[in-house]
């Protein structure tokens, strides 16, 4: 089994939409965390419908790390059910004050993660001045940056990427782009930055913001275009988390030119 980070940029990527909808439509028994740093209970609150975790989540591992009990025994006990189909939850930290406490437990938390013995998708949140936690880049078989297209949110981009690919290193990092063509194809973005793109998002926000927010489903929202793109890069995601092979770059659009992203970010 694998662990898979997934993390944005900046500028609201879409990172906890995409996190759900890959867990619903992963084929095979799926645990997902939210390990945002900056806490705000979205997937509590949106999708899973204000569900109270009654003390389930990131603070109970804490508290056991605190007990020197192992994490990976109360693994599964601290989670909430997403959906049928062995889909589970692990809500994130209650309080931002947790987070700072939080800090000597994530070598442990990887580790009890990598046993954990199902594919483990991990909301990152953004990534932050220092970085995504090492004790989950340790053990993560890839780190999935999520952003969108536009000048602003390549420019945020530059300014995470690096970071990551010095942590993960090339080989475990990828780019899934949200609403390529606004205006920048996903081809150009991963040539512009070095990285191959994973997989693009057609841009829905009516049916991303059901993952994201629990707003009511549109009519045909498993065969829509966003989640048939989120199906196709949980298939290149999964390829990696089974180990049959390497990462596959999707193919991108017509470039628009392969130098203008690059000019006007500097």
């Amino acid at each position: 089994m694998s662990v898979l980070l997934l993390a944005g940029a900046g500028h609201a990527p879409g990172v906890t939409a995409l996190g759900v909808a890959l867990a619903l439509t992963w084929p095979e028994p799926v645990l997902l965390v939210d390990a945002n740093r900056m806490p705000d209970q979205s997937v509590l609150a949106g999708y899973l419908q204000g569900t109270d975790p009654a003390g389930r989540g990131l603070g109970g591992l804490l508290q056991a790390h605190r007990e020197r009990r192992p994490l990976v025994d109360g693994l599964d006990a601290l989670t909430v059910p997403l959906a049928e189909g062995g889909r589970d939850f692990l809500p994130g930290f209650s309080h931002p004050g947790m987070v700072d406490l939080f800090a000597p437990v994530w070598p442990e938390f990887g580790q009890a993660l990598e046993a954990a013995g199902r594919t483990v998708l991990v909301d990152a949140g953004r990534v932050g001045p220092d970085g995504l936690p090492a004790g989950l880049v340790a053990v993560c078989s890839g780190v999935l940056v999520v952003t969108g297209s536009r000048l602003v949110d390549l420019a945020a981009l530059r300014l995470s990427l690096p970071q990551v690919v010095a942590a993960a290193g090339e080989e475990r990092v990828g780019l899934a782009v949200v609403g390529p063509g606004r205006p920048y194809g996903s081809g150009e973005i991963g040539h512009r930055f070095g990285v191959p793109v994973w997989g693009k998002l057609a841009w829905q926000p009516v049916e991303a913001e059901v993952f994201a927010a629990g707003e009511p489903a549109p009519r045909r929202l498993m065969s829509s275009a966003y989640v048939e793109d989120v199906r196709r890069l949980g298939e290149v995601l999964a390829e990696r988390a089974s180990g049959r092979q390497g990462l596959i770059g999707t193919p991108g659009e017509p470039r628009r030119s392969a130098g203008a992203a690059g000019t006007r970010l500097g």
